[in-house]
């Protein structure tokens, strides 16, 4: 069979990873698509969609005829049906050499010419994440359910029993949640009526301080406080109980007005010597342990002197910038977000920190002001959402000519078509490593510097 068509049990010899982590293998002229999968497996699967104009079909697996990666029995009794750990089945050490793969494969495809260096590893494989996002849906008998997203399912949640990401902690406040709030509408997607919609927890992993946000409807919560006040008395990590209010009918966790239930709004994490104030809509890295080694990384790479002028594009709250800012003489910082500003601003306070300036503002939009203002910078660092930079930004650093640029990704393959753009400009890409942020997932965290060498 050279055309499979949906519900066919097919055998496929997987022979890559597409940049999502799912093993591709060919079938006639199509490409098939095998979530779980990795290079070396046959499998046996069920073709699920098909796509006939770009000769691509997604199956779902049903059997390892025979593998090179060596599987064993997932920690967690959600693996299969949650959306989150497609890898927990195999050994650690092998997960950081399929995403090493990945990232070389995606730079290569590019058109990128670089030996990556050694992958740096997590060292803690298990309860690594520094915030969780859980969704609130119904049982089929109408009972309150706290839990995670059945892969593939926008519209279906599954109760949590344990995620083995966060913390033990988590486990317990996702369970009094769902206790406390039981007698509650849960939000119905279609119909857009309903009370309770998402559950975040925030933990300072360093300093023991815990965020809790129950995101609702504007709809009467009349028990908001004593929820809050509970959760507190229950728990002495909860310095903070928020709830996010979402009037939109998108499905986001960031609400559009807060309300402060018990303690404080924020909560305090440490990065190396730097201390940050963490609000309920603040980009900080997910893996604070790991996150110190990415960043003292970059600083290695950025390599500034004392009269240096560093900036920081895509800051977030500040963290790069600060970090770069015990070696550089003056770091200019960039964000859209003006809360994640705001935060830049109070953190740099918060650490005595006085060579450091953000702004608020498209980095293209801010790029391109820079520019027109002659303003000179001897490096720039970069650490762009999923998609990548901006053309128009791209072209503005370029113009600007620092001596190296760092760039910081969370995709590969975004990252590769990227640097093609800088290289063209002028620019040599001489360093790429994976800092393996996110244990169990395909996902990838690459560092990359490139030199000036017009």
């Amino acid at each position: 069979m050279l055309k499979p068509r949906r519900g066919d049990q097919v055998e496929i010899d997987i022979e890559r990873l597409d940049r999502r982590g799912n093993g591709l293998g060919r079938m006639g002229a199509y490409t098939m698509l095998v979530r779980g999968a990795v290079p070396g497996d046959r499998v046996r699967a069920r073709v699920r969609k098909i796509r006939n104009r770009l000769r691509r079909a997604e199956a779902s697996l049903e059997e390892l005829l025979s593998t090179r990666v060596e599987r064993s029995p997932a920690r967690c009794s959600h693996f299969g049906l949650c959306g989150g750990c497609l890898w927990q089945d195999i050994p650690y050490d092998s997960q950081v050499r399929l995403k090493q793969d990945l990232v070389r494969n995606c730079l290569a495809e590019a058109g990128i010419d670089t030996k990556l260096d050694a992958p740096l590893p997590s060292a803690d494989p298990f309860f690594y994440r520094n915030k969780m996002e859980f969704s609130f849906g119904s049982s089929p008998e109408g009972r309150t359910e706290v839990g995670l997203h059945v892969w593939g399912r926008f519209d279906r949640v599954f109760d949590l029993d344990a995620c083995y990401l966060q913390s033990e902690t988590s486990n317990r406040i996702v369970d009094r949640v769902r206790n406390l709030v039981s007698s509650h509408s849960v939000y119905h997607l279609k119909r857009h009526e309903g009370l309770l919609r998402f559950l975040t927890i925030r933990e300072g992993k360093l300093t023991g301080e815990t965020m809790v946000v129950l995101t609702t409807s504007g709809d009467a919560f009349p028990e908001a406080e004593s929820v809050g006040k509970m959760l507190e008395e229950t728990f002495p990590e909860v310095r903070s109980v928020i709830r996010s209010v979402n009037l939109r009918r998108a499905q986001v966790a960031i609400g559009d007005r807060e309300e402060v239930l018990a303690g404080t709004g924020t909560v305090r994490e440490k990065l190396g010597d730097f201390t940050f104030e963490i609000s309920p809509g603040s980009f900080f890295q997910t893996n604070t342990r790991q996150a110190r080694h990415l960043y003292r990384r970059v600083v290695e790479l950025a390599d500034p002197r004392p009269d240096d002028r560093i900036l920081d594009v895509y800051c977030g709250t500040g963290a790069i910038s600060l970090h770069l800012s015990r070696k550089a003489g003056y770091v200019l910082g960039i964000e859209a977000g003006e809360g994640a500003v705001r935060d830049a601003v109070r953190n740099s306070a918060l650490n005595g920190v006085s060579n450091c300036r953000f702004i608020a503002g498209a980095a293209e939009e801010i790029l391109w002001q820079i520019r027109e203002r002659g303003e000179r910078f001897e490096t720039v660092v970069a650490d762009p959402p999923r998609p990548g930079m901006h053309m128009k930004a791209i072209a503005a650093i370029c113009d600007l000519r620092p001596e190296r640029i760092v760039y910081v990704s969370c995709n590969p393959e975004a990252l590769g078509a990227d640097l093609i753009r800088l290289e063209s400009s002028g620019y040599r890409t001489d360093y790429v490593q994976l800092v393996d942020m996110f244990p169990h997932t395909p996902h990838c965290e690459v560092v990359a510097r490139l030199i000036n060498s017009a």
